[in-house]
């Protein structure tokens, strides 16, 4: 806190940047506004300071701390006014709850005396009535600082909600947070009963029914992202794999876990996912057992299909992941299901201890080649997406991020690629299924990290969500790729065969075309088109690596070239 904006006594806001220190939140984005300048005067602008506030638009403002979160583990805030700012910056917040992403979101509501004062931007019941829409999504965690009695307390329920990897909104009031607090004690973090310490007897109960579940059968294990955020993820799946030899499939995000040259890995399921792993994934059966390892059962996952393994054990380290049902997924499971919650890795070892002795049925390798598809070549005056993610595999830079906008990339990427690569993760928020994500998430990241580079794919009906914010990033060093195909694609090729008895002027699946690397040099980035025969890839990547300015590289697709599936076009 900026101690020369700072009061000579203790206040709310004192104690609301004790808060943040605790937490070690450091950086924050998003828009000044009336509501919130008494907060932002005690925040310098970025790059000054450990603690900076980056100016950037609500809606992607909203992002930028998931991103922060998937680079480095650590939190950030996003910060708007009353009104329509606060909807745009909290289209973040859905991702961040759905996907359990701990960030804290910032904004303002008048207090109860301007409730019939038809005050600007009206924040009571009788307006947009903004609190009782923000409870409605996040019922536990929207802390309204209007006590400052109860200032303290409502913080240290807020840690918890970020213990647990859940996102937290702080509804300002000014004028109790400006008020002096008789104890100006700095915030402690309250301790919890960490899921570290879970006790030996549920760990070694559902360790020991695994093993014995899986005696003469095939033993499965899926991997979600809640395991992807382990520091050693790879070196931790690997040794699963070496003592268990099952069969390992992953989620979208869950494939960060494992590594390249595992050999039980056969590949992604779901939206996108490899042929050989979806094939695998429907053989499941009474006879097989099933091992989850923080992978919640989404649609993009699951498709809607409950878990049809005899015999399903769930763990899980963060309480009460979106998607459960009176603490468990039972209700997903057909047959018996066992749940743990405990941290994954403290599970993996406990397996791969000698404690234990499996007798499941060994995994083979998995083939070479992931899929059995055979995918068609584009039209003329188009790149070959699938030569194109082939090219991007072999050259991605070590200890790089990547994030899917929700475009074609984020079904059809993975599709290509197959396994994970050990130079980048990849992430794609789509659980909230907000177009134009990829610009926060990306800026996000590189603030988090500046020595990793930051990479995004999205698609040209997701850029025009965002584009009015390119210049805030211009000097980022990012680099994005719009996939310029004139169509709402992830649509469109579903509506053949859900809607292929309307002609298709009905299905409203196409998007204007713009000059994107005009747009791109318009907002100071540099801007190149891929040549359709990708004889200028190598050059515009290796250009990439040592400019300092951020770069749009546009993409010319054939919107009719199917590489990955959508499975969930049965479903609507």
């Amino acid at each position: 806190m900026n101690s020369s904006n700072s009061s000579l006594c203790y206040t709310g806001y004192n104690l609301l940047f004790d808060f943040f220190a605790q937490h070690q939140i450091q950086s924050f984005f998003g828009v000044t506004g009336g509501g919130v300048i008494h907060f932002l005067k005690h925040i310098p602008p970025y790059p000054h300071g450990e603690t900076s506030f980056y100016n950037l638009a609500e809606y992607s403002a909203g992002f930028a701390p998931l991103g922060y979160y998937l680079a480095t583990g650590k939190i950030a805030a996003a910060v708007a006014t009353l009104g329509a700012a606060t909807k745009l910056l909290t289209c973040g917040l859905s991702d961040a709850k759905l996907h359990y992403i701990p960030a804290v979101y910032i904004v303002p509501a008048y207090s109860e005396d301007l409730a019939h004062k038809a005050a600007l931007q009206d924040s009571s019941q009788y307006g947009s009535n903004a609190i009782a829409q923000l409870k409605a999504e996040c019922p536990e965690a929207v802390f309204v600082l209007h006590d400052i009695s109860q200032l303290r307390t409502s913080l240290e329920f807020a840690s918890m909600q970020l213990q647990r990897s859940k996102p937290v909104v702080f509804v300002l009031i000014h004028a109790s947070l400006a008020e002096p607090i008789n104890n100006s004690t700095a915030f402690a973090l309250p301790q919890l009963n960490p899921l570290a310490q879970t006790a030996p007897s549920p760990l070694k109960d559902f360790s020991s029914a695994l093993a014995k579940a899986s005696k003469n059968k095939r033993l499965t294990v899926l991997i979600g992202e809640e395991m992807a955020r382990y520091p050693n993820a790879k070196k931790l799946s690997t040794q699963l794999s070496e003592k268990l030899n099952p069969y390992i499939i992953c989620s979208m995000n869950g494939a960060n876990a494992v590594d390249r040259d595992n050999p039980c890995n056969y590949g992604h399921i779901g939206f996108g996912g490899n042929d050989i792993a979806n094939k695998h994934m429907r053989s499941l059966d009474e006879d097989d057992v099933l091992l989850v390892l923080g992978a919640c059962p989404d649609e993009y996952t699951m498709n809607l299909h409950n878990f049809s393994s005899g015999d399903t054990f769930f763990c899980t380290g963060i309480p009460d992941t979106y998607g459960q049902f009176k603490a468990s997924f039972q209700h997903r499971a057909e047959h018996r299901y066992f749940h743990l919650n405990a941290p994954i890795d403290t599970l993996i070892l406990k397996l791969c201890s000698h404690d234990y002795d499996f007798q499941n049925l060994k995994a083979p390798c998995s083939p070479p080649s992931l899929n059995t598809r055979e995918i068609s070549a584009p039209q003329a005056d188009y790149a070959d997406m699938k030569l194109l993610y082939e090219r991007l595999d072999q050259w991605w830079p070590e200890h790089s991020i990547a994030f899917s906008d929700v475009c074609l990339a984020y079904k059809d990427r993975h599709y290509i690629t197959q396994r994970p690569n050990n130079h980048i993760d990849f992430y794609a928020l789509y659980r909230g299924s907000a177009m134009g994500n990829a610009l926060g998430l990306s800026i996000g990241a590189k603030l988090a990290d500046q020595s990793r580079s930051v990479f995004a794919f999205t698609g040209d009906g997701c850029f025009k969500l965002f584009s009015g914010s390119l210049a805030e990033a211009a000097d980022l060093g990012l680099v994005l790729f719009v996939l310029n195909n004139q169509k709402f694609s992830i649509v469109e090729q579903g509506l053949y065969t859900i809607l292929n008895d309307v002609p298709p002027k009905y299905w409203h699946a196409e998007v204007k075309s713009l000059d994107y690397c005009m747009i791109a040099r318009a907002s100071n980035w540099n801007g190149v088109k891929l040549n359709t025969d990708l004889s200028n890839l190598e050059s515009i990547l290796n250009e990439s690596l040592v400019q300092t300015k951020s770069l749009l590289i546009e993409v010319p697709v054939d919107p009719h070239q199917i590489l990955g599936i959508n499975p969930r076009v049965h479903n609507l």
